[in-house]
Formats: C-alpha cells, structure tokens, sequence
C-alpha cells in the first residue's frame, strides 16, 4: 500500500513536471513571436520622434498611438515601442489576377477595369486569341499592387497609383485637401517624419501646408502635368519669424526662412529617397548661404544645390523650375515596390 501510495506521488509530480516545461515553452514561444512584432528604441540626443519614425519606417501617427504620445516631444533616453512595418519586409512579385472570361469581354475592356494596358493583356495571355475570346476562359492579369503594397507605377507625368494612402494632417504638415493628397505609404511617412521632426526642434514652427499629391488612383491631376503616380508633393515654405501662411504664398529672400527650409530638405535628402527638389533660383541663394555659414563647403553643396552656377544649369538635387516661387515641388525616388517606374 506504502508502496503504491509513493509511486502515485511520483508520476503526480512527473506530469506536474512536463506541463509545467510546455507551459514555459509556450510562454517563451509566446515572447518570441511578440518580439517579431515590436522592438524598443531608447531616444538618444539629437533625435526626435520624426527621425525615429524615418529610420524604422512607419507613420508618425503609428508611434504616437502605440506609445499613448500626446505630442511629437520626447526626452532623450525615452524607451519607445516600434512595431514592424509590412512595407519594410521587402517586396514581392505581384499576385496574378485571374479574371474568367464573361459575355461581353473584350481585351479592352479587361485592361480598362484593371489599370492596364492592351499591349501587356495581349502579352501575358499570347496563347489567347483576343478575337475569339470564350466564356469561362482565364485571362491572367499581373497588376501591381495586387498584394496589397502601395506602388508607384510609370512615369510622374503619365503614371498610375495602386493602393494609394491618404496623407492625413500631423504635426508639422497639414492637408489642404485629402482627395489630392494620396500617395505611397513610403512617401506619405516620409512627409510626416521631417513635418514632425521641425515642430519637435522648433515649436514654434507653423504647419507646412500639403498642395496636391495625386488622386487615389493616380492619373491625371489638373492643372499638374506630374503627381500622377504618388511620388510628388508641393509644399509652402518655412516664413521667416514663424508666421503661418493661410495658403501658397510668394517669397523673397527677406521672408524665405532659409534655416528650417533648409533642416526639412536635408533631412529628406539624407534618406535617400528624393529625385529632385524644385525651388525657385532666388530662394536657392539664402539656402546657399545659410549651409555655408553653419560649415558646408562649396564642394559639398554642389550634389546638392544647383546655385550659384545659374537656373539652367541642370545640376543639383534641389533646382530651379519656374512657378516655384511660392512652394517647393518634391519628387521621390522610385521605391522597392515601385514597378515600371522612372
């Protein structure tokens, strides 16, 4: 009986035992997991939550609502959570899209409804005959954006948008219009990064105004001949003394606030990502002058002004294009997802 009685105490304390290291493996498989998602970030000095959100790639918005901030400031040594982003995992081929050939049907038809053009229906579907089309026969259709990625497709002046996402007000940048604002998650977050992180080191500083993006769809955008494929936005400047501007106004080298003009498109510029800059010549002397005065040298200022060496002179990511006088005209780089784009 003795025995017996100790034997049931130890398989009692055996399966006590096992459950207890799957429930630890379960727990540790659980944090892993978690930690797929999120990571901390301790803010050193010099950064600012608009940096933070450049670097890691996500929205100003997201970091303010997955650490309950009220306001773009934080103190250095500040322990932020970051969670991963789906657009910085890389991109992936387009799912093809199938559609069943119904009555009616033409190739027209089908690269209209789909954003594509004939010649690429014709060319990924050579074993059909576009004249014989069959109910119930399958088109194959590679559309971009089809795994849910925003993506920049052709050329600034003749291009589409799949996928485009609405550039919300933040800090530092408010919307004049939404419907004109849709762009490419990558831009969009850009945008609000370097708006947020002026207000953060100038508080100050007024709202930039956001012109116009592109539609959602991309295309045509009156009186634009570019920002149809979400890479391009105009923006106010900085005014001189921090007065805020209703609207697009002209400047002059007396109210062009040369030094927060200029921290805003450096900080683009460093992520890589701009194409060009349009500012007009006049306001691009103050620019000049300013980086000049806190260390630059001509040399280093050459990639990226195009004065002093005269308007039409194409050199220099930031340049002259007429217009320009009463905002700057950014276009980004294509990226990762972005497909037939140039």
């Amino acid at each position: 009986m003795g025995q017996t009685h100790k034997r049931l105490e130890f398989v009692v304390l055996l399966v006590a035992l096992l459950l207890g290291m799957a429930q630890s493996a379960s727990a540790a498989n659980d944090v892993n997991a978690e930690s797929d998602e999120f990571s901390y970030h301790q803010v050193n000095d010099g950064e600012t939550l608009g940096t933070i959100a450049m670097h890691y790639q996500v929205g100003i918005d997201q970091l303010l609502e997955w650490n309950d901030l009220e306001s773009v400031h934080i103190e250095p040594e500040t322990t932020l959570v970051v969670k991963s982003s789906e657009e910085v995992r890389g991109s992936s081929e387009p799912l093809p899209v199938i559609h069943v050939i119904r009555r009616g049907d033409t190739f027209e038809g089908i690269a209209r409804r789909y954003g594509v053009t004939i010649r690429q229906v014709q060319r990924w579907n050579r074993r059909l005959n576009p004249r014989r089309l069959q109910l119930g026969q399958q088109v194959r259709l590679h559309i971009p954006g089809a795994d849910g990625k925003s993506v920049s497709y052709g050329r600034a002046n003749g291009g589409r948008l799949y996928n485009g996402v609405a550039m919300q007000t933040t800090p530092g940048m408010r919307v004049r219009n939404v419907a004109r604002s849709y762009g490419t998650r990558r831009v969009v977050q850009l945008l609000q990064a370097a708006g947020a992180d002026v207000q953060a080191r100038w508080p100050d500083a007024p709202d930039l105004i956001v012109g116009s993006l592109s539609v959602r769809n991309g295309g045509r955008l009156r009186p634009h001949r570019s920002h149809q494929s979400g890479r391009d936005v105009d923006l106010t400047y900085y005014h001189r003394g921090n007065v805020a501007l209703p609207d697009f106004r002209n400047m002059s080298v007396e109210t062009f606030d040369a030094v927060k003009n200029w921290h805003m498109y450096k900080v683009l510029i460093d992520s890589g990502q701009v194409e060009y800059m349009f500012v007009d010549y006049r306001l691009q002397k103050p620019l000049y002058e300013y980086a000049l005065s806190i260390g630059y040298t001509p040399e280093e200022l050459e990639p990226l002004l195009q004065y002093p060496r005269g308007r039409n002179v194409s050199a220099g990511i930031i340049r002259h294009s007429r217009g320009h006088l009463n905002h700057v005209h950014i276009r980004f780089t294509c990226g990762p997802q972005d497909r037939n784009c140039h």
